[in-house]
């Protein structure tokens, strides 16, 4: 299969993003067997689940390059949109761990019943209309259909909503470094949403979309694990 330059740009930034979300979110599961505090455990996963719709891009980019296949359509709906429902009910769980305790189990039930709904009509579709999921113009660009659209979006708005609430939450506190924290995890989250947004509607401006999911990785990473050179250089 041939390739032009912008496929392996596209490839390229998002096996960026994957890597450095992995590496992000690993550093801070490693925090979990340290500590035995199940919130890194919690929110280490959230962040690789947040990188999964990236994952089919970083993979066909490799074997492209390596065996000039791809990964078929359903191995990549598969990969990078069906656990979507079960790393978002990690991060509400993570996040009414930490915020909004009374109406835990009012959320993960409301988001488990989505989730259940998602994942019938997912697979259903899957297997017997796989173009109702999505298809792709090029083994980097895929335009979703309307029925998943609508649950991407209620998993877009969950996620960038609750981050947004958990660090204004944070922000009441009078301890300047959970201050800090809490500003890099509302910036996480708004990058997070700007981009995937750009990435999805206007793939034409892909660089910068995937840059800005960079650019919220490191900042997610900073909202939990502030390293002491940047929390004495900021402070």
């Amino acid at each position: 299969m041939q390739i032009g330059l912008t496929e392996i740009l596209q490839g390229s930034f998002s096996l960026t993003f994957v890597i450095i979300s992995i590496i992000i979110g690993v550093k801070i599961l490693i925090k979990y067997f340290e500590h035995k505090t199940n919130q890194f455990l919690l929110v280490g996963l959230t962040w690789i689940g947040l990188s999964t719709p990236w994952w089919p891009d970083s993979i066909n980019l490799i074997l492209v390059l390596t065996t000039n296949t791809i990964l078929s359509i359903e191995a990549n709906f598969i990969i990078g949109t069906s656990a979507m429902p079960f790393f978002l009910l990690v991060w509400l769980k993570a996040f009414t761990d930490l915020a909004y305790k009374e109406k835990q189990k009012f959320i993960l039930i409301i988001f488990l019943i989505i989730g259940i709904i998602f994942e019938i009509i997912f697979f259903y579709f899957l297997f017997t209309q796989p173009n109702l999921i999505g298809t792709f113009e090029t083994p980097f660009q895929v335009v979703y259909g309307i029925y998943i659209e609508i649950f991407l979006v209620i998993f877009l708005l969950a996620v960038v909503i609750t981050g947004i609430l958990f660090g204004k939450q944070s922000l009441r506190t009078e301890n300047p470094e959970i201050k800090l924290k809490a500003k890099f995890l509302i910036i996480a989250f708004i990058l997070f949403t700007i981009g995937a947004f750009l990435d999805s509607i206007v793939p034409e401006l892909f660089i910068i979309a995937r840059i800005i999911l960079d650019v919220s990785a490191l900042s997610f990473y900073f909202g939990f694990m502030l390293p002491d050179w940047l929390k004495e250089k900021l402070l």
